[in-house]
């Protein structure tokens, strides 16, 4: 999942810099920039996680899962416990719990899955506090599915430093609604997010044109969206629907500089 790579750039992010550098304010906002992209795409990933584990309720060694009520039957607590440790399909290691509680299935409008972590670790990566809500919203005027998720006070840290963010989004199914195929799955992310980076450096994120995310595509692949520190601010650009892993971050000033997108996994 994407959290390992999340904090392999907050690490870069976390490093102390001052405003009266006269490079430094850029270099500090090219950080964060990324940063915020990489942790869109954790919290993809870690639904990814999660729906991969509840689909197939493999109650093996590691993780192991539980449930206060048989599958099917709402509402319902999970637990995934990865105890002290394991390596997961993706190659990762994992330690800890993912509690999960959801008030029906998310085929249903209505319904809602909060998302907590107990001493959750990716590798030597640890998620603390706060919570993930995931509502489905029904559909929108044109019949396509819609999710809203909230983030509250998640923090990610690792021994470079904590990034802490709050975000809404919602989420819309523009095409493979219909299938039960993810391939072909397209979904439109919109939304804000707001955060600190070692309780120092303050950001906000606005989506500004919608991002695009193709079930046959590790990356964002179209879209826009500007990250604000102080007086300044970043436009990434995510392309025009090419799976590729480069996106364009753009200054103020017109200074631009390429962002290498990290595969999911």
């Amino acid at each position: 999942m994407g959290l390992a790579a999340l904090c392999l750039i907050l690490a870069t992010s976390c490093e102390k810099s001052t405003d009266n550098a006269s490079f430094a304010p850029d270099t500090t906002l090219n950080a964060v920039a990324v940063t915020t992209i990489e942790t869109q795409d954790a919290l993809i990933s870690v639904e990814d996680l999660e729906n991969e584990l509840l689909e197939s309720r493999d109650n093996g060694t590691c993780p192991s899962i539980s449930s206060t009520a048989p599958k099917g039957t709402f509402p319902n607590t999970l637990t995934i416990d990865f105890g002290s440790g394991c390596l997961t399909k993706s190659g990762r290691y994992h330690q800890g719990k993912i509690i999960i509680e959801q008030s029906d299935s998310m085929h249903h409008a209505g319904a809602t899955r909060i998302t907590s972590f107990v001493e959750f670790y990716v590798d030597s990566i640890v998620v603390k506090n706060g919570t993930v809500i995931l509502t489905n919203l029904g559909n929108d005027a044109s019949g396509n599915k819609q999710f809203s998720r909230k983030l509250t006070n998640m923090s990610f840290t690792n021994n470079k430093g904590t990034l802490v963010i709050n975000a809404n989004h919602t989420r819309t199914q523009i095409a493979g609604g219909t299938t039960e195929l993810k391939s072909d799955d397209v979904w439109e992310i919109d939304g804000e997010s707001s955060g600190t980076v070692d309780n120092e450096i303050r950001f906000t994120t606005l989506i500004t044109e919608s991002l695009v995310k193709k079930g046959n595509c590790p990356y964002i692949v179209a879209g826009t969206e500007e990250v604000m520190r102080n007086d300044r601010n970043v436009t990434i650009d995510f392309g025009n629907g090419v799976c590729d892993r480069l996106a364009k971050g753009t200054m103020e000033n017109g200074n631009s500089f390429v962002i290498v997108l990290r595969p999911r996994f």
